[in-house]
């Protein structure tokens, strides 16, 4: 604002400036215009008493008379000249003068005429009539016009002082105030600058320690849970246990809830990897329909509906990583959709396309532009007992890290359509 505030006044100043000076150049104009009035009525006056002199008492001036009807013509030329250059200058002015200007110009090269002629009767009756009061409403209208520029010149004047008063100002008083409020500012920011970057310091270390507790205790728990699973699936194959029914049912729950657990686990610890960039990938030719049946097989174990109807292919990609993204759309659609789920894959191009499609409630609406954010679940809820909220989300960031893209959407008849596009090998 202070900077905009000097601008101005240096503007206006210049400003005035520039109306002083082309008042100043209009003003005397219309001086240059009265003089050169005033010269032509005088030698007129002198040329007219001249020629009467000569006819009365018959002495001969003719060199003086010729001397003044020169100087009057003259004269008669600059007030011309005069009354173009304040048209140029003002319009106006020149406009309420001109008439008056006309009328002297003219009857005073009548009179020079009739001198010429030696007409010293008609050139005397011209001189002491029309002449003289064409000179007189000429010098009205020029003294009028000059104290109008006059008066103009003082105003302008006074509002240069003004300004020039209000520039002082700002030099003495407001500039070096505008200087400390920007020194103060910018301290106060340098200050904020180093609380932020000690934040950012304390938040950096907290996520560091939360990845690295994340990743640890993600380790720590694979292994117990493998162990556990295992024994699990050992028990469940024990002809002995399959004798009991309760029993069967009891280690088929373990089996199920230690493989959800274990996969709680892996998006952990594949979470805390992708925040720290430090998740590798090992490319290679991957058969899908392996990959999907070994995907799908613990679910269909644990009891679920999964109708498999993939067009065999292979896709570049990492096969740890191709499938997790799998088990983690088969893990979303068993939580989430209802109790029918396929899975259809097809060649499209130099693309391959997988979808996993429920029969659940859909996507709601509220979800739709944030179905692979983190943390997120069905309806407003922030938590599961089902989940921790990362799969979709890491299945986003593994099939772009794998140069694809995923999308959601819901079915025409019903539940939610997951279908991702993978480069073909």
């Amino acid at each position: 604002m202070a900077l905009l505030l000097v601008v101005g006044v240096v503007f206006s100043i210049a400003y005035s400036s520039r109306q002083i000076t082309t008042t100043a150049s209009t003003l005397h104009t219309a001086d240059e215009t009265l003089r050169s009035a005033t010269v032509a009525r005088a030698q007129l006056a002198l040329a007219v008493h001249m020629a009467a002199v000569d006819r009365e008492v018959g002495t001969d001036s003719t060199d003086a008379l010729a001397v003044s009807m020169s100087e009057a013509g003259s004269a008669l030329s600059l007030i011309e000249t005069g009354i173009a250059e304040l048209a140029d200058q003002d319009q106006a002015l020149a406009d309420l003068v001109s008439p008056a200007a006309d009328s002297f110009t003219r009857q005073g090269r009548a009179a020079i005429d009739a001198l010429g002629a030696g007409d010293s009767l008609r050139a005397s009756h011209i001189a002491e009539t029309d002449l003289d009061s064409s000179f007189r409403a000429l010098s009205a209208d020029l003294v009028g016009v000059r104290d109008e520029l006059a008066e103009r010149t003082a105003e302008s004047d006074r509002l240069l002082g003004t300004i020039g008063g209000m520039a002082r100002f700002l030099v003495a008083f407001l500039i070096p105030g505008a200087v400390i409020l920007l020194y103060r500012e910018i301290v106060r920011r340098q200050q904020r600058q180093v609380e932020l970057e000690t934040r950012l310091a304390s938040e950096q270390e907290l996520a560091k320690a939360r990845e690295d507790f994340i990743a640890n205790a993600s380790h720590e728990l694979r292994t117990p849970l493998t162990g556990i699973q295992g024994i699990a699936m050992l028990l469940a194959d024990d002809p002995t246990i399959n004798e009991s029914e309760i029993a069967s049912e009891l280690i088929g729950l373990i089996v199920t809830e230690s493989a959800d657990l274990g996969r709680m686990v892996e998006d952990l610890l594949t979470t805390a990897r992708l925040d720290a960039g430090a998740l590798q990938y090992t490319f290679g030719d991957i058969d899908v329909v392996a990959e999907i049946n070994e995907a799908a097989g613990s679910f269909i174990h644990s009891g679920m509906s999964i109708e498999i109807d993939v067009e065999p292919a292979q896709v570049r990609a990492d096969q740890l990583r191709l499938r997790q993204v799998i088990r983690n759309l088969l893990s979303n659609a068993k939580k989430y959709g209802g109790p029918e789920v396929r899975v259809f894959g097809s060649v499209n191009g130099s693309l391959y396309t997988c979808a996993v499609v429920d029969n659940g409630m859909g996507i709601p609406d509220e979800l739709e532009d944030r179905i692979f954010e983190r943390f997120i679940h069905k309806g407003h809820q922030t938590a599961t007992s089902q989940s921790v909220g990362l799969g979709l989300s890491i299945v986003r960031a593994l099939v772009e890290a794998h140069g694809g893209t995923v999308r959601a959407a819901n079915e025409p008849g019903g539940g939610a359509r997951f279908e991702l596009e993978l480069p073909s090998a």
